[in-house]
């Protein structure tokens, strides 16, 4: 195969992965989560996409000995070497917002990780005229002594990322986010095996393409994710609750229960009567906030399953200890509401259900409604003590007044 046919073929194979990028950020943008997340995870895509550009002009510039095509061939070159790292450094900053609960880097690791690109960089300009990672020899791209570094600091950043998101896949006690972290994992595994391919075979231009297959993979765990999961709120919707529930409850061990608390917002539409759908809109994320913590660390689900109403589901040994977990959940949300929370007043009502199993849909959705009327019934103890309370104390005004 001589240098216009291999051009060729690779150009053709590079533009197709680069058509496929290229949809995955079309519709990335349609979607509404604007997250850290989402930028760090377009950032690897397009880097993707530039080395696949960068690696066909490679091959196409081998094709001439002119003085200009063999000036791009040398920054085609300095650029591939630069945006290996850059590629891994992105990828590692959206799985470490992916196991952040605050969906944030730091910017001490956002330093830590920047300085081996700064390096790598570097070198690859020096490179240019020194030869240390590359040269270009009658029109030809010729390996440096150190040609394999911007490789290792690429594989470095994919090892360090699957590691992390393995042992956190493991550590994770919540079934629903198991896969998501073993599907961020298994990214690496298929471009540090073509990259060795490629280091080894000199002309094998394997490892760009085989990244847009392992975005592939991510894009297509994202898109589930998206279906699951609640935009407004970022908690699970209704749709992964019945699945939960589903899967669940058929897998109960005899000395457990499955409870579903049903939570629903006090005096939800006063709120947006009196201040506003934008202030009802922040009700339910502060609401979605404070139970995203109260859950945290256990292994009770929680959704939204309406506008403003949650559910969280339990799995508890007998009814009195699930009524425990309920009364707490409750101090905790109050305690909350302390702290972070000054608008207004936001309270919560909880109803609780228990099964000793859950084999199909009907019998979830018998066991949601189980709990939805339990909610209405605290709900109208509370009024009437409220009621009761209120009145008690203008009866002790007026005696008081009287004296």
């Amino acid at each position: 195969m001589d240098a216009l046919e291999r051009a060729m073929l690779y150009g053709i194979t590079n533009f197709s992965g680069i058509a496929l990028i290229a949809i995955m950020l079309i519709s990335r943008r349609n979607t509404s989560l604007k997250t850290s997340e989402k930028v760090y995870f377009d950032s690897t895509l397009y880097s993707i996409g530039v080395l696949l550009f960068v690696g066909s002009a490679l091959w196409f510039c081998e094709c001439s000995t002119e003085p200009f095509v063999v000036f791009i061939n040398r920054i085609m070159a300095v650029c591939y070497s630069a945006i290996l790292p850059i590629i891994g450094m992105f990828y590692v900053l959206y799985c470490e917002c992916r196991m952040s609960d605050e969906r944030e880097v730091t910017r001490a690791k956002k330093t830590i990780f920047l300085i081996p690109v700064i390096l790598n960089g570097i070198v690859s300009l020096i490179s240019a005229f020194s030869g240390i990672y590359f040269d270009i020899v009658d029109g030809k791209y010729v390996r440096g002594s150190l040609y394999s570094i911007p490789f290792v600091v690429m594989f470095a950043y994919l090892i360090y990322a699957s590691v992390m998101t393995f042992l956190t896949s493991k550590r994770q006690i919540n079934l629903t986010k198991k896969p998501e972290f073993l599907y961020l994992a298994s990214f690496s595994i298929l471009p540090i095996l073509c990259g060795l391919v490629q280091m080894i075979f000199y002309g094998a231009e394997v490892m760009a393409i085989s990244m847009v297959v392992s975005s592939l993979i991510v894009y297509n765990e994202i898109q589930n994710k998206l279906i699951s999961i609640d935009p407004l709120t970022i908690t699970n919707n209704k749709w992964q609750l019945n699945r939960y529930l589903e899967r669940v409850g058929k897998s109960l061990s005899p000395q457990a229960m499955l409870f579903v608390m049903f939570i629903d917002i006090d005096n939800y539409r006063s709120i947006v009567r009196s201040y506003g759908r934008e202030a009802g809109n922040e009700a339910v994320v502060e609401v979605a906030t404070r139970l995203k913590k109260i859950v945290a660390g256990s292994h009770d689900f929680l959704g939204r399953i309406s506008t403003d109403r949650f559910v969280i589901v339990a799995q508890r040994p007998t009814f009195p200890a699930a009524e425990i977990t309920r009364t707490t959940y409750a101090k905790k949300f109050e305690d909350l509401g302390q702290q972070n929370f000054k608008a207004y007043d936001l309270n919560i009502s909880i109803g609780l259900a228990g099964a000793e199993s859950v084999s199909n849909m009907d019998e979830v959705d018998l066991l949601i409604g189980e709990a939805e009327k339990d909610m209405k019934k605290i709900r109208k103890v509370a009024k009437r003590f409220s009621r009761m309370s209120k009145s008690s104390l203008y009866s002790g005004n007026y005696y008081e007044e009287d004296e």
